[in-house]
């Protein structure tokens, strides 16, 4: 049985870190929560670097929780969104790609187009190293581009 996902950020809730960094912007194209973002100048959109790309911010498109949507509620283009940037350790939901068999602690990477995929990790000498964004903190296998649970690097 699938578990059901209500939220993007998932804590920890301690003391003066209790909340995430919130980045707001206009979404650039119409945005499901869990996305892999990017800023750019006319706002907010799905990340579009490949993961061999080092240096980018880990930015996730949060639900619009004023408005009391759900996960399953698109941010529409042009539309003031928020999405956040956790800190090393914090937990979130973030999508990743279908087909993908995650064991907690597997390494995950930008895939290009707004989602989050298992990371290669080179076993030979000169093949192309991927930035690790995150690192899957649920077993799963994703039957569809789903929520899974991440902490953050």
């Amino acid at each position: 049985m699938a578990i059901t996902k209500n939220l993007i950020w998932m804590g920890p809730a301690d003391g003066a870190n209790s909340k995430p960094q919130n980045i707001e912007g206009v979404a650039v194209a119409a945005t499901a929560p869990g996305t892999i973002m990017q800023q750019v100048a006319g706002g907010l959109q799905a990340n579009a670097l490949a993961a061999i790309i080092f240096g980018e911010p880990l930015i996730i498109a949060d639900k619009d929780q004023m408005r009391s949507k759900l996960v399953t509620d698109n941010w529409t283009i042009n539309e003031n969104m928020v999405a956040i940037a956790p800190r090393s350790g914090e937990l979130f939901n973030a999508l990743v790609v279908t087909g993908q068999t995650l064991i907690i602690g597997d390494p995950l990477s930008r895939n290009g187009a707004g989602l989050l995929k298992k990371a290669v990790t080179p076993a030979t000498v000169g093949a192309t190293s991927e930035e690790i964004a995150c690192y899957a903190d649920e077993n799963i296998t994703t039957s569809g581009t789903e929520l899974v649970a991440c902490r953050a690097v």
